[in-house]
């Protein structure tokens, strides 16, 4: 009798395991949500103004990659980072460049982490550099929710 009750208990047991370590595995995934009052560029695809939401869609690589997606899932990109450390932050952010009237996303920093993830940008003609460095540019960032 003992033997019959040991087997279903060792069962839920082994459930219960799984079931938490699975709950561990899709809560590590790395995001925040934030509004974007622009239009932007991420890499050579241009995103309307709207509400985003930004997933480090590969947590355990030193490569991460991001991904942008719109709330309605009409827009999205997808860019490969680099990281740098700097000091941690209260809130999750994201960095643009403003290059005369165009907005290029530049880096995110999720809250708490020191570590930003900076977009790999390909290099431009030495034409476009010396364009470039006429432009003003600024930095803009937005807190993320």
């Amino acid at each position: 009798m003992k033997k019959f009750f040991n087997i279903p208990l060792a069962i839920m047991m082994f459930l219960a395991v799984l079931v938490v370590g699975a709950q561990a595995q899709t809560s590590s995934a790395q995001k925040m949500i934030a509004s974007i009052p622009f239009t932007f560029n991420v890499g050579k695809t241009i995103l309307p103004a709207g509400k985003y939401t930004i997933t480090v869609i590969n947590p355990s690589s030193d490569r991460k990659v991001l991904q942008i997606r719109s709330l309605d899932g009409r827009s999205s990109a997808m860019v490969q980072t680099t990281t740098s450390s700097g000091q941690a932050s209260d809130d999750a952010k994201l960095v643009f460049e403003r290059d005369g009237d165009r907005y290029i996303f530049a880096q995110a920093q999720l809250a708490g982490d020191t570590t930003s993830l900076a977009a790999v940008r390909r290099k431009e003609p030495r034409e476009k550099n010396a364009m470039a460095k006429a432009i003003k540019k600024s930095t803009i960032v937005i807190v993320a929710e």
